[in-house]
């Protein structure tokens, strides 16, 4: 898995001779560094410069594509003209697009028992935050003791298990998060393959992303040509075909960007 810095005279190549390029990425561990409290990542200053300067430009449809809620990435972000994927893609608003999975809507009402029952359920247990977040919900729990990291996954496992059983909701993890999530068809790759049957005119696609949750969406991309590219070390094994060590590595990609 090449390192995209070495091999960007052929990548920067490829974008060059596309007439517009879909430019994605995910939020937490891709564009900003993760840390212990999710309501901390933010922006550095410079990325934020960056993405105003692509998004103001033709060459360039910029997108965010996470798993925080749709208001929770538009108002941490705040730049006009983006595309911005909230709910891993379940709810997703850009130029002359708003979108919102419906038989996730139907199946939303269960999130907030389910999220009560997690509160209860993680009171004892340190560093566990419950952040519902409309049509999914998540547990961080990044700031738990080892000692504790076992209780914290029981107690998640055994609240969420008859709704699981139901039929109503299905469970993902990712990097120190527990996710509930309605049962549906639905994920970043199917969310990406939504945003590239909307605009026909972004003739190639560059995908950034460092989770679990990014590896349908590096499938997808690179299964129509795109270029796919993991943010994080290169022992852990991703689908994607290109890699990047770090949010800051981004950075410098972004840079290079504006100069095509």
């Amino acid at each position: 898995m090449p390192h995209l810095l070495n091999v960007w005279h052929s990548v920067s190549r490829r974008l060059g001779d596309a007439a517009q390029v879909l430019l994605l990425f995910d939020y937490d561990g891709t564009l900003t560094p993760i840390v212990p409290e999710p309501g901390e990542a933010k922006l550095p200053p410079v990325v934020t410069h960056l993405l105003e300067e692509l998004a103001a430009g033709t060459k360039f449809l910029v997108g965010v594509v996470t798993g925080r809620s749709l208001a929770d990435i538009q108002g941490r972000i705040g730049i006009p003209g983006l595309i911005y994927a909230g709910n891993h893609g379940l709810e997703i608003q850009g130029p002359g697009l708003d979108f919102v999975h419906e038989a996730a809507v139907r199946l939303a009402p269960i999130q907030e028992p389910i999220a009560v029952k997690l509160q209860e359920a993680m009171a004892g247990l340190t560093g566990a935050i419950v952040e519902p977040k409309g049509l999914t919900l998540t547990v961080h729990y990044r700031m738990t003791p080892d000692s504790q990291l076992e209780r914290v996954e029981r107690a998640f496992a055994s609240t969420v298990a008859p709704y699981v059983d139901s039929g109503s909701v299905k469970i993902t993890a990712g990097k120190k998060v527990l996710e509930v999530r309605p049962n549906v068809d639905w994920d970043k790759g199917k969310a990406i393959a939504k945003l590239s049957e909307t605009f026909p005119g972004a003739s190639q696609t560059l995908f950034f992303g460092d989770d679990l949750t990014d590896e349908d969406g590096f499938k997808v991309v690179q299964d129509s040509g795109g270029i796919a590219v993991f943010v994080g070390p290169a022992r852990q094994p991703t689908v994607a075909w290109h890699r990047l060590d770090s949010p800051g590595e981004v950075g410098q990609v972004l840079g290079l960007l504006t100069q095509l």
